[in-house]
């Protein structure tokens, strides 16, 4: 997985900087389980940096959504992973064991959450805030919605330079013909579906 360094600015401006289209594409077209994704879910995102913050952008191509019909964007949304949603869980070069990382997620409807993870202690803080933000857009007539999270570093503590890699995994969460469907861009191949295992987690470049 690679975030590419955003050149000429200290930010990127939302869905439709031109810079997203230096980033390399990631695919999430596989299911938790291994199994190839619908066609008609195809997914995709991108990954930037500045010098604050890492940006990543999600593209959804959907045939139905399932998101809530009443939104507070001024506060994170509890259990967001109900209803559609793309998510990143990131380790930074900072966590010191395998199994501490954090999650953000972003819903269609722009939606958000964050927590911090800890899996051997099965922890879970919602009250930590990372200060992220979120654009979003529904193309109803292409049956299409694109995210983007815009996550400050400040969250994990440091700040990464070219060259250092942290480890991290993308999700999707969709339905598809009234089933849900758990898209992963790196299998975590257990019996059920689950996102929480790093071991699963693939190297993060920042190039």
């Amino acid at each position: 997985m690679v975030a590419i360094f955003a050149k000429f600015a200290d930010a990127v401006d939302g869905l439709d900087d031109p810079r997203w289209n230096d980033a390399p594409v990631h695919l999430l077209d596989r299911q938790w389980n291994g199994d190839a994704a619908p066609k008609e879910l195809a997914t995709s995102a991108r990954l930037l940096w500045t010098a604050d913050h890492m940006f990543v952008s999600f593209s959804c191509d959907f045939t139905e959504l399932d998101i809530n019909e009443t939104v507070d964007l001024s506060r994170e949304t509890y259990a967001l992973w109900d209803r559609d949603v793309c998510e990143i869980f990131v380790r930074s070069s900072a966590e010191a064991a395998v199994t501490s990382y954090k999650e953000f997620e972003v819903a269609p409807t722009g939606e958000w959450c964050d927590l911090i993870i800890d899996r051997e202690t099965m922890s879970h803080d919602w009250e930590w805030n990372s200060g992220m933000r979120t654009e979003t857009g529904i193309d109803n007539k292409a049956k299409n919605w694109r995210a983007m999270m815009a996550i400050p570093f400040s969250a994990f503590g440091l700040h990464p330079e070219r060259g250092l890699h942290w480890h991290a995994n993308l999700f999707r969460v969709s339905r598809f013909r009234e089933e849900r469907l758990y898209l992963a861009f790196s299998p975590t191949l257990g019996e059920q579906p689950n996102y929480h295992v790093p071991e699963r987690f693939v190297p993060l470049r920042f190039v």
